[in-house]
């Protein structure tokens, strides 16, 4: 049967070594393969026909990367991780060979992922980012910014904050989380935006359908904005962006990898009473420690 290329993109301290065996499984296969440290993008888009899987190796934020190379180009991607397990990365390098075996044979599942597009106008020409996880605009002082935030034309509100976080459900458990905003399983087709340390203390974060095209103008301040934490602009006052749903990414995961629930579980202790959140943190592997035992190994984040 013929086969099409399976693509490698490595984490620039990686080589080419670590993936050796994953090589070889997928030429047994009858794939092709390429790999990819230095040039990544161009890379991508010279092999981008026939190849049916970009595997990134590094952590998340090589996923990230990988995601926004292969989205726009229909590369499904599956996510190897070389250290602790991600809400990505699911698959530990060990684990590449038999992944790759499983991906040849039919037997890995997919999930769709909706990446955001956002257009920055700043009056001298229009930028376009995208995003897996989030869009942000954050003050560029120690002093809060007035952002003017519009749904599908339709004020959401004016916003005396630090900034503002417009994420996708899998951007959710990141940033977004982190300033107080809901997680969201995935497999839901919505967005969420979360005002950063706002000032008014009814203000919550709102989640909102995929499709939402958001607005945000710079009434007050200074801001820069940041697609999955890469900073894309430097905007003033009048400066606006517009984020909408970009294109679908197809992650490719093995069967029977961690639920979103589990993660949750065990990546921010979830729903964990404070007792038993904080034995898992000091032992890392969800074993209680024993009264005075010292942990093995340092806490988990």
């Amino acid at each position: 049967m013929s086969r099409g290329a399976i693509g490698f993109l490595l984490h620039p301290d990686e080589v080419d070594g670590v993936i050796a065996g994953a090589l070889r499984t997928a030429a047994r296969h009858g794939y092709r393969t390429w790999t990819t440290v230095v040039h990544p993008a161009e890379d991508v888009a010279s092999h981008a026909e026939g190849t049916e899987l970009l595997v990134t190796v590094g952590g998340d934020g090589t996923f990230l990367f990988g995601a926004r190379l292969a989205a726009p180009r229909g590369i499904p991607v599956l996510g190897v991780n070389r250290g602790r397990l991600g809400f990505l990365t699911n698959v530990q390098l060990t684990d590449l060979p038999a992944a790759i075996d499983a991906f040849a044979a039919g037997a890995t599942v997919r999930q769709r992922r909706s990446l955001l597009t956002a257009l920055i106008d700043g009056g001298a020409g229009t930028v376009e980012a995208l995003a897996l996880n989030d869009i942000v605009l954050k003050s560029r002082e120690v002093a809060v910014v007035r952002l003017r935030v519009d749904a599908d034309g339709e004020r959401l509100g004016d916003f005396d904050a630090d900034g503002v976080v417009v994420a996708s459900a899998t951007g959710s458990t990141g940033y977004a989380l982190s300033a107080g905003g809901p997680p969201i399983d995935p497999r839901v087709p919505a967005i969420v935006v979360v005002p950063l340390a706002p000032h008014a203390v009814l203000t919550r974060p709102v989640v909102l359908p995929e499709m939402t095209v958001i607005d945000v103008t710079v009434d007050h301040g200074r801001v820069f904005v940041a697609a999955d934490g890469q900073e894309q602009a430097r905007l003033e006052v009048g400066g606006r962006v517009r984020i909408s749903a970009g294109p679908e990414l197809s992650v490719v995961r093995l069967a029977g990898s961690p639920s979103f629930l589990r993660q949750l579980r065990e990546k921010v202790h979830f729903g964990l009473p404070l007792k038993l959140a904080e034995d898992r943190r000091l032992t890392g592997d969800g074993t209680p420690a024993a009264a005075g035992e010292a942990p093995d190994g340092p806490p988990r984040p």
